[in-house]
């Protein structure tokens, strides 16, 4: 009996623990995203301090900081120590799919702000989205927008460099245009104003100032003006509004933007097409024009730098504060400065080379 208890007692003895070698297990891939992404900051932050300040202390935490996401970003790409490095629990072709899926969102929201013509209504729902994007996407969106945000600055730290370097772009300064870069680098822009400007696409690509035919036909109506812009402005619209008359379209409900060339030969067509031969024609001879719409007419915007008090009119809007006439080339005898559309009514104003809706006010903000 006591042979059996000193057994059972022997048996219930607890076993040392026996201390468990190092374990090393593989990164995943948000974890090499997260690394990858920090020390791309740390890399920013690092140029930052020797271009920006000349305290010796912050090019000493500058240097710091590069050596840390040097260390990162090794850790994130070449560690090869842990065993199954395939088996990572988010694959590559997961974090491609929630970035193409960040990217949708993000356009679909500038869609809709740029849709919301009251600023206070855009912003509440860009934020909410947003939020709500955050949400669902969590990790994945954070890590896209960060990494998007730091390519963004460095693109505007490069693309300005010479004045970085000359000390006219401070740190805050680059932060700044930072901000307006979004949405307006390459592709993106192009994508976001073709997703803003809906369907007056149509309207813009009608406009055809390349055309040699249309080169020729400007110049000859010019002649005589030099390179004084006001004055082949009103070479130009005189011609338009006194030559082509205005011809309604068909009444089938629809649309339908002429060529500016065909325009031109049949010498008729209504707002639209006469405001497009007249951009074309000016573009054509080097006058930079807006095309504006309202809800039933579409008239061109001409930037006029300088004093004219020999137009006695207003400007109908202020474009990046630089004062813009109107050009209404279905009024007979036109001026410049006039239309009979008023410009309070005005929803969108679209730069005619590049396509793109630009901002503009009733009023100088200078």
């Amino acid at each position: 009996m006591s042979d059996e208890l000193q057994n059972i007692s022997a048996d219930d003895t607890p076993p040392k623990l026996r201390k468990r070698s190092r374990e090393v297990r593989p990164l995943t891939t948000d974890e090499r995203a997260s690394f990858a992404i920090l020390a791309l900051y740390m890399f920013i932050g690092c140029i930052s301090a020797f271009v920006y300040w000349d305290s010796l202390t912050i090019r000493i935490l500058g240097v710091t900081a590069g050596s840390c996401g040097m260390f990162l970003f090794v850790a994130a790409f070449f560690n090869t120590e842990g065993r199954g490095r395939s088996d990572s629990i988010h694959p590559l072709r997961s974090y491609l799919i929630s970035f193409f899926s960040v990217l949708c969102v993000l356009f679909i929201l500038r869609f809709i702000g740029g849709l919301i013509s009251n600023y206070f209504v855009a912003s509440v729902v860009m934020y909410i989205g947003l939020i709500v994007s955050l949400i669902i996407f969590r990790k994945a969106m954070v890590q896209v927008v960060t990494a998007m945000l730091a390519i963004i600055f460095l693109f505007v730290m490069i693309h300005n460099w010479e004045d970085v370097i000359d000390g006219k772009m401070g740190f805050e300064d680059s932060v700044r245009r930072c901000g307006q870069a979004v949405f307006q680098i390459g592709p993106i822009q192009d994508v976001t104003n073709m997703l803003i400007a809906g369907n007056y696409v149509n309207y813009l690509n009608q406009v055809n100032y390349s055309d040699p035919q249309l080169n020729i036909f400007a110049t000859r109506l010019v002649r005589g003006c030099e390179d004084e812009t006001l004055c082949k402005t009103k070479a130009v619209l005189d011609y338009v509004s006194n030559q082509i008359h205005y011809v309604s379209d068909p009444l089938d409900g629809f649309e339908h933007a002429k060529d500016p060339i065909n325009t031109l030969i049949s010498t008729g067509g209504d707002c639209e097409d006469q405001t497009l031969l007249l951009c074309s024609l000016l573009e054509s001879v080097g006058v930079k024009t807006y095309i504006a719409f309202t809800d039933d007419h579409v008239f061109a915007l001409v930037p006029l730098e300088g004093d004219y008090d020999k137009l006695n009119a207003l400007p109908a809007v202020y474009i990046e504060n630089e004062p813009c006439y109107a050009l209404d080339p279905s009024d007979p005898n036109a001026v410049i400065g006039r239309t009979s559309a008023n410009p309070r009514q005005i929803g969108r104003v679209f730069n005619v080379r590049r396509k793109a809706i630009v901002e503009f006010s009733l009023t100088n903000q200078r």
